[in-house]
């Protein structure tokens, strides 16, 4: 296969470079045209945007021309969205297929974003597991495979010198260390920089190590810095979060970083003050921070614009240094965010995925698990790629053939993340303390059920809807019949709550794993949401 990659930011290259390598893993004659990042298009921000837009066009021209004469069997974009998304139209319309990993954050802003995924992006890779709800709600198909930080983790891992010898090759004493990254823009740091170098001296006893970024000149960090008792260090950026007792971290990748080598932070986030109020206007996510979003609670702070100053600053990361309550309380969420990002191998599971997509190979079930519910047994198969592929009580007549496959697992062995996952929500879904499920699904079936299904992810704990609401749902009020079928065919018991759509007489009708489970189903979830209205509508 040939395969035409997009990357626009430097984080974007790296991973670009570890999807190729998993690439030709996957297909042995794998061929590449690749356009990394240029440091005079790579820009975020409004303003600053529309400075370099002379650039941006050349660019984007000299881009299309490249992808017509390289004719690949597949465009593959990685993020950088205002950009790549220009291009996924033009692929569109030159009858090239698109596949899009590390979609664009719709979810925070810019949700017009969406129609034109839909429209011109064939298979849409997500890296954040909250993030397959919400395109699925759009009627995208989005596949969460993990988070390619957790590669770079691993193989960091694996060649980075071990703190002792970090500290001893590049002369690091013997006091603790507070680390600062700035960011990859040279605006990030132009903001953020002078306003922890205000606050180094106000912690004498610990060293300070800046992590810069390799495209940004020593003299910028030099003329922020000047005299200060800093070191300023390149491309050691993991080594130096090993060794911080604390970080004062940019908004982006870094932050996600961070949290997972466990260095407790304070996020900032600042810049030009118009494009900062126009980001304001348009932003619906209550946190900026990667930790926050996917944990969904505040438990990093998060400083930003006015909010980040030397005052702040200061009294934030005192917060964080050891013997103190909130250091333990983010280290305690830092663990539980490892647990939902799952494992590390993603490019290797993107990189299959893809080439599976291209040459209609088979995403069959390998693992299955069983548990003990109150309800009976219930079961849980999932693929090679960390999605689930059926969700089912034991005795449920309706999944058959593809949905009953998969090789069962004992209590012994190592069991994939997924299947850990599923099992823990499923725990709390009976114990009533989870009233919907954030599971990565591989769903099989036509065009109109998978509409139906996601539309039954819409219908809210304890509420019942009819059939013939649920046809609306879709926009096919004449569609009753085939909404009913759909939703007796559905292949995620529970997961998929067709268990709260009922006949338009108050009756629960067909259910797959039984009418008594149904009726308990429903009364279960009334009892622990009886504030819940009878219907949807």
């Amino acid at each position: 296969m040939r395969y035409f990659i997009i990357a626009g930011e430097v984080s974007g290259d790296h991973y670009a470079k570890q999807l190729m390598q998993a690439l030709t893993q996957a297909d042995p004659l794998a061929e590449f045209m690749y356009r990394g990042p240029d440091t005079r298009t790579a820009v975020m921000g409004f303003v600053e945007v529309a400075a370099r837009m002379g650039s941006i066009i050349k660019d984007l021209s000299r881009c299309k021309k490249d992808l017509i004469e390289y004719n690949p069997d597949v465009l593959v974009l990685i993020d950088y969205p205002g950009f790549n998304l220009r291009m996924a139209r033009f692929a569109y319309r030159k009858g090239i297929k698109t596949f899009y990993y590390i979609a664009p954050k719709v979810w925070a802003s810019r949700e017009c974003r969406v129609k034109k995924i839909r429209k011109y992006v064939s298979q849409l890779y997500v890296i954040f597991p909250f993030e397959t709800d919400y395109f699925r709600s759009k009627r995208i198909n989005a596949v969460y495979l993990g988070n390619p930080v957790l590669d770079n983790l691993a193989d960091a891992m694996e060649t980075i010198d071990t703190p002792d010898v970090f500290r001893r090759k590049y002369k690091i004493g013997p006091e603790p260390v507070l680390a600062i990254l700035p960011g990859s823009r040279l605006n990030e740091i132009n903001f953020i920089l002078p306003k922890a170098a205000e606050i180094i001296r106000h912690f004498p006893d610990y060293q300070w190590i800046v992590a810069a970024t390799p495209t940004i000149p020593t003299t910028v960090y030099d003329n922020i810095l000047k005299d200060l008792p800093v070191r300023v260090m390149y491309g050691h950026t993991y080594e130096i979060l090993q060794q911080a007792e604390a970080a004062v971290v940019t908004s982006g990748t870094a932050t996600l970083e961070a949290a997972l080598l466990q260095c407790p932070q304070v996020v900032c986030y600042g810049g030009n003050p118009l494009s900062v109020a126009i980001a304001r206007s348009i932003i619906r996510v209550k946190y900026i921070s990667l930790p926050n979003l996917i944990l969904e609670k505040n438990s990093v702070r998060e400083l930003i614009q006015k909010d980040c100053n030397p005052e702040r600053l200061r009294e934030e990361l005192r917060l964080l240094l050891k013997g103190r309550q909130k250091r333990r309380s983010v280290l305690a969420d830092y663990k539980r965010l490892q647990r939902i990002l799952g494992t590390d191998g993603v490019s290797g599971r993107v990189a299959q995925h893809m080439y599976q997509m291209l040459t209609g190979g088979p995403q069959v079930p390998r693992y299955k698990v069983y548990t003990q519910t109150p309800l009976g047994n219930f079961s849980f198969s999932a693929n090679e790629f960390e999605e689930l592929t059926a969700s089912a009580f034991e005795d449920d007549y309706n999944l058959k053939g593809f949905y009953k496959s998969g090789e069962p697992m004992d209590e012994e062995e190592a069991r994939p993340p997924v299947l850990l996952m599923a099992i823990e929500q499923l725990d709390e879904y009976f114990k009533g303390t989870r009233r919907s499920f954030d599971l990565p699904l591989h769903i099989e079936g036509t065009d109109f059920q998978k509409h139906v299904w996601s539309a039954l992810q819409q219908i809210p704990y304890g509420t019942t809807i009819t059939y013939a609401q649920l046809a609306d749902m879709i926009d096919n009020p004449k569609a009753t019949r085939a909404v009913g079928q759909a939703n007796y065919a559905n292949p995620f018991a529970v997961v998929i709550p067709c268990h709260r759509v009922i006949g338009s007489d108050g009756s629960l009708v067909g259910y797959a794993a039984g009418l008594e489970r149904k009726q308990k189903l429903l009364a279960m979830e009334k009892s622990y949401a009886p504030e819940s209205s009878n219907a949807l509508f």
